[in-house]
């Protein structure tokens, strides 16, 4: 099913809040040697609408009224409003062992000899918050050699 949200587009305020460069990411994170990368599911799709709002996300079909109660695809602030809500679930970890990146994929890292680093914190905080994660998208423990292919592969899904 295909929603037309041009006119609800064209009425909404720009979000300003920046989008990471996935450049930028990388160069922090290149001088460690254990990646986890993280994905999380259906990403914006998970933040519930405030109930206000929802009724500018009705839609009628010939078999009835819909609406629509998460985030949906087409929406202008989807992106930016999941960064900022990942940002405040994550924000005291980001810079300090993880990287927010593509808007709705993390990378966690650590040195070799720190056998799961950070990541249970990363985990458990995600956990706590109910923030899904796409188990078929993840991928643990990736050294430096191998985390090139990695974030190539994951950017062609």
């Amino acid at each position: 099913m295909c929603v037309d949200y041009r006119k609800l587009n064209a009425a909404t305020v720009i979000d300003a809040f920046p989008l990471p460069f996935t450049d930028r990411v990388l160069d922090v994170v290149t001088s460690h040697e254990v990646y986890s990368f993280l994905d999380g599911f259906s990403g914006y799709n998970q933040i519930r609408m405030h109930p206000k709002d929802q009724e500018k996300m009705t839609f009628v079909k010939e078999w009835g009224v819909f609406v629509a109660v998460v985030m949906m695809f087409g929406l202008k602030t989807t992106s930016t409003t999941f960064q900022r809500i990942i940002k405040e679930i994550l924000g005291e970890y980001i810079l300090v062992f993880m990287q927010v990146f593509r808007v709705h994929d993390f990378v966690v890292y650590r040195k070799e000899r720190d056998y799961l680093g950070h990541l249970p914190f990363c985990l458990e905080k995600c956990t706590v918050t109910r923030l899904s994660l796409n188990p078929a998208k993840c991928t643990f423990g990736v050294t430096a050699t191998k985390s090139k292919r990695t974030y190539r592969a994951r950017r062609r899904h």
